[in-house]
């Protein structure tokens, strides 16, 4: 899921102001039975182009409860310079009622390399002598260099396709990397179909700007993780699928609203 509500926070740059603030809000389903939860997207740009991208997603009931209430939060900080958002870090953070994990990324471009600090906190329930529940709490932390240099992250990315997006070419195949899609070393994959015949089936949208972005992700059913997005005449995608997950279906992400505010 987490990949799918990250991708789903796509946003071009005719919104792009200083002093501005963007809240943007998914309804995520499984299939068309199973609600998943929501994904609330937020953009803040200051009076200096700094900017915050962040995108946080809740499990809602019946999957809440199966999930021992996780939910997911990612964060890119950074700079607007010319037009395009430079990413500086890069933060993850996944709970559930146990387990709390916060990884974040540090930039470096000019040596490019990326310093990622990992932190880890999990709650161990026991019993004492007298069978009384207890808790207690381990923590652990990492420190290391990522294997692969990206300029991107994978919220920052997005938001800068529109430049790249205009030279793409119909049905062809093209790479760009990201941080945070590790288990590729950072390769995604967009792809714009000549023929919308088959892409309309799944985005009932009278969106012009349709394409498949492939994630690569091998927890998918689906070869290379098939993501199917529209964007709207605003700039922001307003309806998204990820097809064939897990043998049950496809996940579906619809914006159901959007507040822009300076």
């Amino acid at each position: 899921m987490k990949k799918f509500i990250i991708i789903l926070y796509i946003l071009t740059l005719n919104l792009i102001a200083s002093n501005i603030q963007i809240n943007g809000i998914y309804n995520i389903e499984y299939g068309s039975f199973l609600p998943l939860g929501t994904a609330d997207a937020k953009l803040i740009i200051d009076e200096k182009n700094n900017y915050e991208l962040s995108i946080s997603a809740q499990t809602t009931g019946l999957v809440k409860v199966l999930s021992n209430n996780r939910s997911e939060e990612y964060k890119s900080l950074g700079k607007i310079i010319n037009g395009q958002f430079i990413p500086e870090k890069f933060i993850k953070i996944k709970k559930d009622n146990v387990k709390e994990r916060i990884r974040e990324y540090t930039i470096n471009k000019i040596d490019k390399k990326i310093y990622v600090d990992d932190y880890t906190e999990i709650k161990s329930k026991f019993y004492d002598s007298k069978l009384n529940v207890k808790y207690k709490t381990l923590k652990a932390q990492n420190n290391y260099i990522l294997d692969y240099f990206a300029k991107d992250d994978i919220l920052s990315l997005f938001f800068n396709l529109k430049e790249k997006f205009s030279k793409f070419k119909q049905n062809i195949d093209y790479k760009l990397k990201a941080l945070g899609a590790n288990k590729t070393k950072g390769i995604i994959n967009i792809f714009i179909p000549k023929d919308k015949k088959e892409i309309n089936k799944y985005l009932n949208t009278k969106s012009n700007m349709k394409f498949i972005a492939y994630i690569n992700q091998k927890i998918f059913q689906s070869e290379r993780g098939e993501l199917l997005i529209s964007i709207n005449k605003k700039g922001f995608c307003d309806y998204a699928v990820l097809k064939d997950v897990l043998l049950f279906g496809d996940i579906k992400g619809e914006l159901v609203s959007l507040k822009v505010t300076n």
